[in-house]
């Protein structure tokens, strides 16, 4: 009888090993450490012949390799899966993990982004990585956390400039009465209306038809959207300034973002700054020289405007609006109008 209860007991220890070491090796890994393909939809409003697709197809391919192909960003452009407005929603909504929003699209929800664009405040592309990198641009960004977003990297669509059918642009007068078509942003058509235009907010896409159709007279664009989307069909003059940047920025779904491990995180980042880094001296310099030869071929008349400061001191109650407004910005622009 003793024998066969001790035979008993050690049958069922034994049991509850088996049990115990069979429960480790089926218990699940935690979230985004396992080796299963992470598939993300990146999506883009813009056009996939601008340089800026080269650019997140290279960051995506960059993260694909590194990660050994477990991480899939997969870049969806032409505005396939909305507009900016749409996307932006979206990611709030939880509903898209990742896409590329212009900046001045998020001046419905905070206007420290805007900062980013005041007219003649970055006028070259190297002002504009500096303005991106430093702590005060990044204390700006952060300000997407408040609506459950994430910047995580930027793209340029290229540095924008005046394009009109009516007279080429030299001193801020020649503005005046000019319907132009802007990008929908608050601090946008302040200045424009400083300047002495009529701005008129439209959608990336309606812009080609509003030009044909003479409901405006022109536009603020880069000489890059002027040739891949077909503007230098409906427009006669551009007039070089070099307003402002026009960046995109990569921004993902908050809560997605937190639930990325910290060496995912540090991988797609990385895999986007190396994208920006290819496109502002690559991609983007040889197709605004591609651009331009293209619009001159098509009769477009371009000029340069020399006296910039005319323009300048007409938008400066702006600047001081801003500054006013926030620290962050305050601080943001004094960094950048010590730059020579």
């Amino acid at each position: 009888m003793k024998r066969l209860t001790i035979l008993t007991t050690i049958l069922l220890t034994l049991a509850i090993i088996v049990t115990g070491c069979g429960s480790q090796e089926t218990k699940s890994p935690p979230d985004n450490v396992s080796g299963e393909t992470m598939k993300i939809t990146f999506a883009d409003y813009g056009s996939s012949a601008m340089p800026t697709a080269d650019a997140y197809n290279f960051s995506a391919d960059y993260i694909r390799e590194n990660s050994n192909g477990r991480i899939d960003i997969d870049v969806v452009s032409d505005a396939v899966l909305g507009n900016e407005t749409e996307m932006i929603q979206q990611l709030m909504d939880g509903t898209m993990q990742m896409a590329i929003v212009g900046s001045s699209v998020f001046s419905k929800y905070t206007d420290k982004l805007e900062a980013f664009q005041l007219p003649l405040l970055i006028t070259d592309y190297e002002k504009e990585k500096i303005a991106f990198s430093s702590p005060e641009g990044k204390a700006l960004l952060d300000a997407t956390e408040d609506i459950g977003l994430k910047v995580i990297g930027y793209a340029e669509n290229g540095i924008r400039h005046f394009a009109n059918n009516t007279r080429p642009i030299n001193v801020p007068e020649d503005l005046n009465g000019l319907i132009l078509r802007i990008a929908p942003s608050t601090m946008l058509q302040k200045s424009m209306e400083l300047l002495g235009a009529n701005p008129t907010p439209l959608n990336y896409g309606e812009v080609y038809t509003a030009l044909q159709n003479k409901v405006i007279d022109g536009e603020e664009i880069n000489i890059t959207s002027l040739y891949a989307m077909k503007h230098y069909e409906t427009i006669k003059y551009v007039s070089e300034i070099g307003l402002y940047p026009f960046p995109s920025l990569v921004v993902v779904n908050l809560d997605f973002w937190n639930s990325l491990s910290p060496e995912d995180q540090k991988l797609i980042e990385e895999g986007f700054d190396k994208g920006s880094e290819k496109l502002l001296n690559e991609f983007l310099p040889d197709f605004e020289k591609e651009s331009k030869t293209a619009c001159e071929e098509a009769g477009l008349k371009f000029n340069v405007i020399e006296d910039k400061k005319a323009f300048a001191d007409k938008v400066k109650p702006i600047y001081e609006e801003y500054k006013a407004k926030d620290s962050n910005i305050k601080a943001f622009i004094e960094m950048l109008e010590v730059l020579e």
